[in-house]
């Protein structure tokens, strides 16, 4: 609650300078909020959230084959093709972010290098040379972790500055 300080006029309405207490929304003005990449940035957030959640369970079924249950290798198998359509998703999302949104572009190259790393990835594990699969698998998991966390940051909702902007507009020229 704000006071609001005794001005001109007295008509005992809030803010006529009755001394009365409104809220706050009420006492301060009205100031536009930035025009940022808002609907977008959550429709990447949780494309993000989603892709980094199947990114962590490729371990636990890796991990789970590798125990002994042989029924977790198709489990790790399907999940590969979860983690590839969220590729697309993600780089999907990351793209509108950028042109619709006013993102910033560097979720697109992200998500394109975390999509063609896991096309490697899948190449690679189908062809059983764990000697790549697995510190490609692990470089996967925390690329698209750390993609996430940038993601949730406040900076992630800021637009692209207007000289960002006209550089890249002078630069497709």
């Amino acid at each position: 609650m704000t006071r609001v300080p005794d001005v001109a006029g007295t008509s005992g309405l809030p803010g006529s300078g009755s001394g009365e207490t409104i809220p706050e929304q009420a006492a301060s003005p009205s100031v536009p909020a930035l025009a940022g990449p808002r609907a977008t940035l959550q429709v990447l957030r949780v494309a993000a959230v989603l892709h980094a959640l199947a990114f962590l369970l490729q371990p636990v079924f890796a991990g789970e084959y590798l125990e002994g249950d042989v029924d977790a290798l198709a489990l790790h198998h399907a999940n590969a093709g979860v983690v590839t359509g969220l590729d697309v998703i993600q780089l999907v999302c990351a793209i509108v972010f950028f042109w619709k949104g006013r993102g910033r572009a560097w979720p697109i190259w992200a998500s394109l290098a975390i999509a063609l790393a896991v096309e490697v990835q899948v190449g690679v594990g189908f062809d059983r040379l764990l000697v790549v699969h697995l510190p490609l698998g692990v470089s996967l998991v925390v690329g698209q972790v750390l993609t996430t966390v940038w993601l949730f940051r406040a900076n992630a909702a800021l637009p692209r500055t207007r000289r960002q902007r006209r550089d890249q507009r002078e630069g497709a020229r």
